[in-house]
């Protein structure tokens, strides 16, 4: 193929669209399905925020862009109306502000805002649109503030919702365009100046509202009488149609806007009864066609000239697609060549698709994909445009590195720059009464001219939007993608005319980031760059999801914490019988180097004994401890591997020696070692081992409405200790890393903390405000105490306290989700790493906690997220063999028994690093010997020994050098810059290489799921792109 030819080849033509991961998607959620009217989305995106509609009456969901995974927590549900929700929008101008449409025909004009870490709503204006019907479409004016258009039956109705009183009810329109039908769907021309319809009588019209109210083009449409679509194509004089004709088959159409006499172009698709959802993107002349119904997305790109319809090779949704809509542009990934994303509504959530093109180096930014964009600011306001007012939107480059930034933001490098902290001055501003609309920023910025030096700004009047701040990105990635921040602030005043003509954003982000901005507002001649507060919406990333309004999270050194299983030969599978009815406060799984204890289904309390050197096919028949009463709670010992202490219904402690070959496969054991009891222990819920001292066991029970914990002496098969002063039942105790302090949660919503000598209560505080079951933990040997369990509203939660001050409650607190499943913290001591698992739940989430004391703490948050460990089968429960027991030639940080419904699942976890010949003394610090006590229970009891600290052992091996001591011994070498050049350019040329394989990969994979005549287009398609075909 010439040259000459595929220079008039689309760039586009190889546009591969991908559909997220699960764990890149919006799950947890429950969106509705059904649409009210034909044109409905079912959801809308703005830079800030997504809304769907959801399941409940009248409801929209809305939640920040920057969150994907399990959102359901972040979910901020709006009661916008009493009827049905029918449609809605966000204006273009200000990604905070939010229109719905209701079936009753009344409009509500929302501001969205996010204040700590939830998500609020006021009601700023309501329209009244006097129809009583049903609000069929609400579109805003694609260049003016504060206009837009509604369709409700045979009425498109014009409103200004600007320069009204906070919660104005609105009750005029400004302009009514009258049909004599039913209307199908409305669009705007892309500057603003026209619109257009398609109605049930089967016209398209073309509307100058600004000029009168009937239309000045009409023409025949789509023939059926099935609803159509009408888009108009960008500021171009074309419109697209989407509708059936009278053999009911899909057609789409192209026409001239002055020539409604008969389609330039027309294309049958199929006889499907689906509704299609065209989007039109103007930067790139792509239409996309999703369909209600069905899980594929085609598309096809729009010419001025024939051919007007190029059809590309469809791809494909995650399950069927039941609404759809645009990313914004700003928050593309343009350096991995992101061109277009969208948002796709099916019952299972929100599911992004990524549509891109192959590039052979994604080391530049591709600049022929990615023309100038429409900005967030507005090419007029809505008093002008009112007066017959046109002006375009100014646009903005997504170059990340592009030349001639605006000078607000070189002022911002200025004060990110970590040599000169001084706050730089905000442009003093008002905030402008009800009466007094915000003028046009553009307006105000045309006022004056740049300056070599810095451009003179006039004095910009703030909109309802606030002024962006910049969070610090934690990668590359994440400055190009452009996800914009939650958070908001207020300008300061200006201490000098100097300071007022520079707006400024508040100076938290360093250098390297405001260099990568993934954007560059277009001046026009004789015009500045918009400051800040116009582009309120585009801020570079966002931090983390509703937190950190004012800084970045700290970044954990375990955020790449993997989690791989072993192979399948080290798994314990295929086995049956296995008890999920057991209590919540009972643990489903215990691990210690030899042998693996389960619940299993049957009467008489039954436990699984497995050897953990045997794993493989477990078969039906698992041999088993019965303890002739339901179970309600278990134990090994961590000094003695052979026992394990059982509770259950028959209030009864017992202890079993089980042999060193394990238990016989054919006879059950139903004759324990010894047995505890006392006159007035009743239901006992949970058993737990002294972590320090040997032979001492802990027990918690009812005990005829007088709850109480026990202290065992096993030795002597004594009870030394009652502890009495709970109000309800006890749902978990935990010692402190000497022992000589217990720490429990009761049903009655406290947390206390026992003397574990004396049983005298030290401390109370307020728990969980659930009565719901949770956990307690004592976080190593810090201060910090782990509480997790639920919240008002079911809402899973993680509580951590000062152990030396209860009663001030939490000191920090972790929303997680709203689940039924009971949470189970496992904390590691060495990492301080906590790990979040629950019944049901298919993710386990981590954390990094900071447990210095609340005098030295000096961050936001004590919570660090770091990688969740997601799987496909449902947990029960996870279980830890000890630090000695881990492979640290591999890096094993944790060595994980994950039981499953079947299974038990042996999983590695570990963190990547290069030198792995090194033992990796940073990650593995001398750790406490979990086997070996410290005292035994007599000394216990008498209060000796207790300051003696617990042994430490090194995990260092014999044939490994600590990593530590390999860069004390080796002379750093400093390398030169030709060196430093050399290996660039290596590295850059073989990525290129690797890019180039991949893609070519990816695409032969992508076409060949493609039929014959999907293929058959203008350019034949190999599956693998030629060299010369590539777009340098």
């Amino acid at each position: 193929m010439s040259k000459r030819f595929l220079a008039n080849i689309s760039k586009y033509r190889n546009a591969v669209g991908k559909a997220a991961k699960h764990e890149e998607a919006y799950t947890d959620l429950k969106p509705s399905t059904n649409a009210t009217t034909d044109t409905s989305q079912l959801v809308k995106v703005s830079q800030n925020w997504i809304a769907y509609k959801h399941a409940s009456l009248g409801t929209v969901g809305i939640l920040p862009v920057g969150t994907v995974g399990r959102v359901g927590a972040d979910v901020h549900l709006l009661n916008a109306h009493g009827a049905g929700i029918s449609d809605w929008e966000f204006s273009p101008f200000d990604s905070n502000v939010l229109i719905t449409g209701s079936d009753n025909g009344e409009i509500k004009v929302w501001q969205i805002s996010a204040e700590g870490e939830s998500i609020s709503t006021e009601l700023t204006a309501t329209i009244i649109t006097g129809t009583g019907k049903t609000v069929d479409a609400i579109v805003h004016h694609p260049s003016a503030h504060g206009i837009v258009a509604t369709t409700s039956t045979n009425l498109v109705q014009i409103w200004d919702y600007t320069d009204k009183a906070q919660g104005a009810t609105i009750s005029s329109a400004t302009h009514t365009l009258a049909h004599p039908n039913a209307i199908f769907s409305m669009t705007w021309k892309g500057d603003g100046t026209l619109l257009a319809t398609t109605c049930k009588d089967t016209q398209i019209r073309v509307f100058d509202p600004r000029l009168q109210d009937t239309p000045i083009h009409t023409g025949q449409g789509p023939a059926g009488n099935r609803p159509s679509r009408v888009v108009w194509l960008g500021e171009k004089d074309l419109l697209f149609t989407l509708g059936f004709n009278k053999m009911r088959e899909r057609e789409n159409a192209v026409w001239n806007a002055t020539d409604l006499s008969q389609p330039l172009e027309v294309k049958r698709l199929d006889s499907s009864s689906g509704i299609a959802l065209p989007l039109y993107d103007e930067d790139t002349s792509i239409l996309f066609l999703p369909s209600r119904g069905e899980s594929i997305v085609r598309w096809m790109e729009i010419s001025e000239s024939a051919p007007f319809m190029t059809e590309g090779i469809a791809f494909s949704a995650q399950g069927p697609v039941a609404g759809c809509a645009f990313f914004p542009k700003q928050v593309l990934k343009v350096m991995q060549t992101e061109v277009v994303r969208l948002l796709t509504v099916n019952a299972n959530g929100l599911w992004p698709i990524s549509v891109s093109i192959p590039r052979r180096t994604y080391l530049d930014f591709h600049a022929d994909l990615y023309p100038e964009t429409k900005s967030a600011v507005p090419g007029l306001e809505a008093s002008e445009w009112l007066q017959g007012e046109n002006k375009p939107v100014p646009r903005m480059s997504l170059d990340p590195g592009a030349a001639g930034k605006p000078e607000w933001i070189r002022r911002a490098i200025w004060t990110a720059s970590p040599k000169d902290t001084t706050p730089a001055p905000a442009v003093a501003q008002k905030k402008p009464t009800p009466a007094q609309p915000a003028p046009s920023q553009q307006k105000a910025a045309a006022a004056v001219k740049p300056t070599p030096q810095a451009p003179e700004v006039a004095p910009v009047s703030p909109r309802t939007t606030p002024t962006p701040e910049f969070v610090p990105a934690a990668s590359t990635e994440s400055i190009t993608t452009g996800i914009p921040s939650l958070s908001t602030s207020q300008p300061t005043p200006a201490s000098s005319k100097a300071e007022e003509s520079l707006p400024t954003p508040t100076p938290v982000t360093p250098k390297a980031a405001v260099d990568n901005l993934p954007y560059n507002v277009s001046t026009q001649a004789g015009k500045v760059s918009p400051p800040p507060s116009t582009l309120s919406t585009a801020t570079p990333v966002r931090a983390s999801p509703l937190a950190s309004r004012f800084g970045a999270q700290k970044a954990s050194r375990f955020r790449f914490l993997t989690f791989k299983p072993y192979h399948v030969s080290k798994h314990f599978d295929n086995m049956s019988g296995l008890s999920i009815s057991t209590a919540p406060e009972c643990s489903m799984i215990e691990v210690n180097p030899k042998f693996i204890a389960l619940p299993l289904h049957g009467s008489g309390g039954r436990i699984g004994i497995l050897k953990t050197s045997e794993p493989g096919r477990v078969g039906t028949k698992i041999p088993s401890l019965v303890c002739s009463s339901d179970l309600t709670g278990f134990k090994f010992d961590p000094f003695n591997h052979n026992l394990l202490v059982t509770a259950s219904d028959d209030t009864k402690i017992k202890g079993w020696i089980i042999p060193e070959d394990g238990i016989d496969n054919e006879n059950d054991v139903t004759k324990p070692d010894w047995v505890l009891s006392a006159p007035s222990m009743d239901k006992i819920s949970l058993v737990l081992f002294h972590p320090r001292a040997k032979n001492v066991l802990l027990s918690a029970s009812m005990d005829r409405s007088d709850p109480t914990i026990r202290l065992w002496d096993l030795k002597t098969q004594e009870e030394k200790l009652a502890i009495k002063g709970h109000k309800d039942v006890i749902f978990s105790c935990d010692f402190n890393h000497q022992g000589d302090k217990i720490v429990s949660v009761c049903k009655d919503k406290k947390i206390r903390i026992w003397n574990a000598l004396t049983g005298d209560l030290i401390q109370e505080g307020k728990g969980h405000n659930s009565l719901r079951s949770c956990r307690v933990l004592w976080l190593g040997e810090s201060d910090v105490i782990a509480s997790v369990g639920f919240g008002p509203g079911s809402q899973r939660e993680i509580l951590l306290y000062d152990a030396n001050d209860l009663g001030k409650g939490s000191i920090d607190s972790k929303k997680m989700d709203t689940s039924p499943g009971i949470l189970v913290p496992h904390y590691d001591p060495d990492t301080s790493v906590l790990g979040i698992s629950a019944r049901g739940d298919r993710v386990m989430k981590h954390f990094e906690i900071d447990v210095t004391s609340p005098a030295e703490f000096s961050g936001k948050s004590r919570f660090v997220d770091v990688a969740s460990l997601e799987q496909g089968s449902l947990q029960q429960d996870v279980a830890y063999l000890p630090k000695r027991y881990c492979n640290v030639k591999e890096i094993e940080l944790a060595k994980m028994y994950r039981l499953t419904y079947n299974s038990v699942e042996v999983i590695r976890v570990s963190v990547p690093r290069n030198k792995k010949e090194f033992f990796q003394d940073d990650l593995f610090p001398d750790t406490v010997d979990v086997e070996t006590p410290s005292l035994e229970a007599a000394d216990f009891f008498a209060g000796k020994g207790l300051d003696v600290p617990p042994q430490r052992i090194n995990l260092c091996p014999s044939d490994m050098e600590s990593l530590a001591h390999h860069q004390e011994m080796t002379p750093t070498t400093p390398q030169s810059s030709t060196n430093s050049l050399d290996k660039f350019l290596q590295g850059k040329q073989q990525a290129a290489e690797d890019d180039r394989k991949k893609q070519a990969m990816e695409r032969m994979f992508e076409t060949a799921k493609e039929s014959k005549s999907d293929r058959d287009t203008l350019v034949p398609d190999t599956g693998i792109v030629a060299d010369d075909e590539w777009d340098d």
